[in-house]
């Protein structure tokens, strides 16, 4: 055995062992304090890249909850706003069927102020009804289109649109089959043809997609007389009588046109066919149009195309009489109202919805004039703003056609209601629920990975307290081992 003064080599291995302690204790002490297992990427490399992602991923998860939650309180405030002017439309309805039954000009003038007042209530809840500073009912909130339609189209009503990265999106349609309205019911062979005359006095029962009515006609009486008299009830049935033949007010297979016989007899074409009571009803039915939307075939109602792409949701009211074969476009620009809904930059992630413009000059549908009989017209449809005082269709001077503008906007109001209630619950909770259990899960492995066991580092500082202790008393007792070169010396 070597004694010496100048290296104590016991003494350098338990400083060492003692400053390993140390350093393992005073990491053990961080962890305790911080409750994380990884506190420096000299912890754990691997865990620490997988960890930081996780938590990266976990935050934008907590971002993309409140985005929805943002997104269906706005779309919640734009419903309680559409119900009131849903309940407006329904007072203004209750008005224009009490003027049809009153003969008080008082009363319809009382009634009038009523719709006035409405009216001018849904224009304001148009422009006042707003979520932080964005409007949603004034049309700024709808999903631009491009004003240079095609030849074809009449109107376009965008639900939904994703542009993927791109500012404009062009679709193109072909009308494969038009729409048709029903009334082919005075027919010879192949070809329609026109009421001649009645040869005594007839009683015809009239029927079509709103309504039935029995029109009596005199012995003798001709198509002028057999028009005037279809045509007095066109709001009542749907159909009207042009050149003493019969029509559907609107197009497509919903709309039917029915003639019975009740009483008498009358007679069409030039060879005077006739028919009577005996005869088997005549009987009608429209067709829808047919055509493809970037070669996708739409569902169609009449002349009106349902387009349900993963790109595209909405309506193109194609224009009465668009012909078959013909091909037409429309461009989508950007607007509406842009939801980020998940964590990544990409159409899968983002929904973006438009919401109707809803003042009472858009709420109803361009005027409609049809062919009546002889050189008279019959003036159908408009919008709602045409039923205030002096309009086309106030109550002293269309009631009638002012019913169907009503029941046209209200059908538009519950439309949008509807498309925003599915888009708030099928898209927007179910992403909610959808983005809670994702977050649940990794905030779970985020845990594994980064956060500490308790259990096991209080264990470990026990231990190392322990050997800080022993390795402190091993290295005094170190220390004193060059003490022995004295007992030498003397």
């Amino acid at each position: 055995m070597a004694l010496r003064i100048n290296t104590n080599v016991a003494s350098i291995n338990a400083l060492n062992s003692l400053a390993r302690t140390d350093k393992t204790q005073q990491t053990t002490l961080e962890r305790l304090s911080t409750g994380l297992r990884i506190n420096r990427a000299s912890d754990d490399p691997s865990g620490f890249v997988i960890s930081e992602k996780l938590r990266a991923q976990v935050s934008s998860l907590d971002q993309a909850v409140e985005n929805s939650q943002n997104a269906s309180n706005l779309l919640g405030t734009a419903e309680a706003a559409l119900n009131e002017v849903n309940n407006l439309l329904i007072q203004i309805r209750d008005s224009v069927i009490f003027s049809l039954n009153s003969n008080s000009p008082d009363q319809i003038i009382a009634e009038q102020d009523a719709v006035d007042n409405a009216i001018s209530a849904i224009d304001r809840i148009a422009q006042t009804t707003r979520f932080a500073n964005r409007k949603l009912l004034d049309g700024s909130s709808e999903i631009r289109t491009a004003s240079n339609f095609g030849s074809g189209i009449r109107g376009i009503s965008v639900q939904n649109a994703q542009f993927a990265g791109v500012s404009s999106i062009s679709l193109s349609i072909n009308i494969q089959g038009v729409a048709s309205r029903a009334g082919d019911v005075f027919a010879s062979g192949a070809s329609q043809v026109a009421f001649r005359s009645a040869t005594t006095n007839s009683v015809l029962r009239l029927s079509g997609s709103k309504g039935t009515v029995d029109i009596s006609l005199a012995s003798g009486a001709g198509s002028q007389s057999f028009g005037s008299s279809v045509n007095a009830f066109t709001g009542v049935t749907g159909v009207y009588a042009s050149a003493g033949k019969l029509y559907s007010a609107d197009y497509g297979s919903d709309e039917t046109v029915s003639v019975e016989v009740v009483e008498g007899s009358f007679n069409i074409g030039s060879g005077d066919t006739a028919f009577t009571n005996a005869s088997a009803q005549m009987f009608d039915a429209g067709a829808d149009a047919t055509a493809r939307v970037n070669g996708v075939l739409a569902a169609a109602n009449g002349n009106e195309l349902n387009i349900n792409s993963d790109f595209f949701t909405g309506v193109v009211n194609l224009v009465d009489g668009a012909s078959a074969g013909s091909a037409t476009s429309f461009k989508l620009q950007k607007g509406g109202l842009v939801f980020q809904l998940n964590t990544q930059d990409d159409v899968s992630n983002r929904e973006r919805i438009g919401i109707r413009n809803t003042s009472a000059a858009t709420l109803g549908v361009a005027t409609r004039t049809l062919p009546g009989q002889g050189s008279n017209t019959i003036t159908l449809d408009g919008f709602l703003s045409s039923v205030k005082s002096g309009g086309t269709n106030d109550l002293s001077t269309n009631a009638e056609n002012a019913l169907r503008i009503v029941d046209k906007a209200t059908e538009q109001i519950t439309n949008t209601r509807a498309y925003l209630g599915a888009f708030q619950k099928q898209t927007i909770e179910s992403n909610i629920t959808s983005l809670t259990i994702a977050r649940e899960n990794l905030s779970s492995s985020l845990s594994d990975i980064r956060d500490l066991d308790f259990a096991r580092e209080t264990a470990e500082l026990t231990r190392n307290q322990i050997l800080f202790q022993a390795g402190t008393s091993v290295l005094s007792q170190a220390n004193q081992l060059p003490q022995a070169v004295l007992a030498l010396l003397q």
